[in-house]
């Protein structure tokens, strides 16, 4: 005949505490009788959905560590990175384009220029003040932060040559050009697609299904289950209140987690979206600045012919080919039907600059220099300068209506996240406290 935990409980303590203590573990894990039955049932009902508790609250904080994470800090580097790349590549923009202008350029272009190196400044000391000292990205930025002050020297040497009349001045154009292509942009590529990557690497661990807390909550509901079950049977009575309360707060748990994750899934993945087209207009953009450099270029050095390679190439990197679909197709296809029509609007915007700029070429190519200077300066609405300015804004516009749009859809994910860390554990705790109260009422009934 087994030992009955009461009447071990009671036992006079001829032995030490420990052994006390240790008798009663061995009646209640071995114990035949029905109330030893019933407090390891109750033991492993209670530590099972304290398990699931312990699951929801780390996975719980770890999602939402992760989507706060991908809102705030990846998402203002990422940011930071994107303007970047757009103020470095319009610098060096509106750099050639005064130099077009001749020994005094207008002041209109200076100031842009002034406008894009201060910018530049601010988004790097933004993002080092942001980006943690081992992050990938580091170097990028580094790079940067190094580069500029060079860039910045050479265009100064320029300008000062140029309004000397030294022909000295487009070498020192062409070195700052060159830098800003080769070094200095594509170090700014790098720090935007590192941040993409982690801003989609944080999205994805918050929007995923969240496996482990599901498995071992459907086991934790199971168990709770299968012992009201038997004890009913077993009893030939109702339910056992503190049971069926202990399996509802699981499936509570359980479907807030169903909810929450999808709906934060889905949000988050047309957030993702959202930055993915901004990103790819931001190429986009980035294309067009370096062919206004390269067509600012041509009309100083008076190239023509195979030197406006260079122009051609990077737009129709953006309007696409017989063999490339371009930025703007990229774009397109991941795009809805509002910001299709967005699309659509620079793509014309990008096909009428793409005739001023022939028209241009035709003019320069004819001798007619200073026709072709004005069309790239001037305010003429069919040169070359103010399509280019027309397709920048209308480039720009798109850009910051997708940013928007990503903005809403994260926080709208975040919003959807919020409690579960807490509030699943708590109904697990709940479901804890109310299966040791079903179990223990049972157990009196033996006394």
């Amino acid at each position: 005949m087994g030992l009955d935990l009461e009447t071990a409980t009671r036992r006079p303590a001829s032995g030490t505490t420990t052994s006390g203590l240790r008798q009663r573990f061995r009646v209640l894990t071995t114990g035949p009788s029905t109330p030893d039955r019933l407090r390891r049932l109750g033991a492993v009902l209670v530590l099972g959905c304290l398990l699931a508790g312990v699951f929801s609250l780390i996975e719980g904080i770890a999602r939402t560590e992760a989507v706060r994470d991908g809102g705030t800090r990846i998402a203002a580097v990422h940011a930071d990175a994107a303007e970047l790349y757009r103020s470095l590549a319009d610098a060096d923009a509106m750099a050639t384009s005064g130099f077009v202008s001749g020994g005094q350029e207008p002041a209109e272009i200076r100031a842009r220029y002034d406008r894009d190196i201060a910018d530049t400044t601010a988004r790097l000391v933004h993002a080092a003040g942001m980006l943690p000292a081992d992050d990938p990205a580091a170097p990028a930025l580094a790079t940067i932060a190094a580069q500029l002050p060079v860039y910045s020297g050479l265009v100064e040497s320029a300008r000062t040559y140029n309004r000397l009349g030294y022909p000295l001045g487009q070498s020192y154009l062409d070195s700052a050009s060159r830098l800003m292509a080769t070094e200095i942009l594509p170090a700014a590529d790098e720090l935007r697609r590192l941040q993409a990557d982690a801003l989609a690497d944080a999205y994805g661990r918050a929007g995923g299904a969240p496996i482990a807390v599901l498995l071992i909550g459907l086991a934790a509901v199971a168990a709770v289950i299968d012992a009201a079950a038997r004890e009913r049977r077993r009893t030939q009575r109702v339910l056992s209140v503190g049971l069926t309360v202990a399996g509802a707060a699981v499936v509570v748990a359980l479907l807030w987690w169903v909810i929450a994750t999808s709906v934060a899934g889905g949000r988050l993945t047309d957030a993702g979206r959202h930055s993915g087209i901004a990103d790819t207009l931001g190429e986009a953009r980035a294309a067009v600045l370096q062919a206004r450099s390269n067509e600012s270029l041509v009309l100083v050095a008076r190239g023509g012919g195979a030197a406006d390679s260079g122009f051609t190439a990077a737009i129709e990197g953006v309007l696409g080919t017989m063999t490339d679909r371009g930025l703007l197709a990229a774009a397109t296809d991941a795009a809805d039907p509002g910001t299709d029509e967005r699309i659509a609007a620079v793509r014309t915007a990008a096909e009428e600059w793409m005739t001023a700029h022939r028209r241009l070429r035709e003019l320069d190519d004819g001798g007619l220099y200073r026709d072709a200077v004005a069309s790239a300066t001037g305010a003429n609405p069919d040169g070359s300068g103010p399509a280019f300015d027309r397709l920048g804004a209308v480039l720009g516009d798109t850009i910051d209506a997708e940013r928007a749009a990503f903005r809403a859809d994260a926080d709208a994910a975040a919003a959807a996240l919020a409690g579960i860390a807490a509030g699943p554990a708590v109904l697990a705790l709940v479901a804890a406290a109310a299966a040791a109260v079903g179990i223990w009422r049972r157990v009196e009934e033996y006394r």
